[in-house]
């Protein structure tokens, strides 16, 4: 079931204050913890798909009192196009591919094997940065909130949903403040339900994934921390 709204948060202070790095996201994450009330302080999870997904699912988790982690899910480009995404590779073995960028003059599927193995290189790193040792969070079973701050071509949360599927959760939802409308007819075969607070058209000119400020994955890891430490553990 898909949810389209925009009202005022709802939750408490925030943690993230006036930081203007932030708190479009995190007034997001509060938003959307309205729509998921039903989990609050149960034993679901939230994981953000990093960097951007970081503030509007620790926000999101904090409204609800639930345990906040990241699941690592990164998009790669080919050169020879690259404002178009060739895929997206995560953690735990989730990996897409945007069948139309074979039809790209000079992109041929050993490149892509190439480049996928290269992001697959850089994984355990920024594994490392987020979650220092720790493993994704599944030793029992649980229902799984991912949150990211935008879906635009949706392979980064398509590769994240198919590695989530194989630990069999009770429940795997996704969680956005925009989406690309026609994406998610795509998203919404592998997730229980979508929650979206802005959705906009394939012709619109607003981007779904353009907030003021970008986040780089060593500010978003000083973030998880603080949300990881506010919020207790389940």
């Amino acid at each position: 079931m898909m949810k389209t709204a925009l009202i005022e948060p709802i939750y408490g202070a925030p943690l993230i204050g006036c930081d203007d790095r932030y708190e479009d996201r995190a007034t997001a994450g509060r938003q959307l913890a309205s729509f998921l009330g039903r989990f609050r302080g149960t034993h679901a999870i939230v994981l953000a798909i990093p960097p951007g997904g970081v503030a509007v699912a620790g926000e999101l988790a904090r409204s609800l009192r639930l345990q906040v982690d990241v699941i690592v899910s990164r998009e790669f480009w080919v050169r020879v196009n690259p404002a178009v995404a060739a895929g997206a590779i995560s953690e735990s073995g989730g990996l897409c591919l945007n069948g139309a960028i074979l039809r790209v003059p000079g992109v041929t599927p050993a490149m892509l094997w190439d480049i996928v193995r290269s992001e697959q290189a850089i994984l355990p790193e920024l594994i490392a940065l987020y979650r220092h040792g720790r493993p994704l969070p599944f030793g029992i079973r649980r229902p799984v909130i991912l949150v990211d701050d935008g879906l635009s071509s949706g392979l980064a949360q398509l590769a994240a949903l198919q590695a989530l599927r194989r630990y069999h959760p009770v429940a795997c939802l996704l969680a956005t403040p925009r989406a690309d409308e026609h994406i998610l007819r795509t998203i919404r075969l592998w997730a229980d339900d979508v929650i979206v607070l802005h959705l906009h058209t394939h012709s619109s000119t607003n981007t779904v994934d353009g907030w003021q400020l970008p986040l780089s994955d060593e500010d978003a890891a000083v973030l998880l921390e603080r949300y990881r430490r506010h919020v207790a553990p389940q």
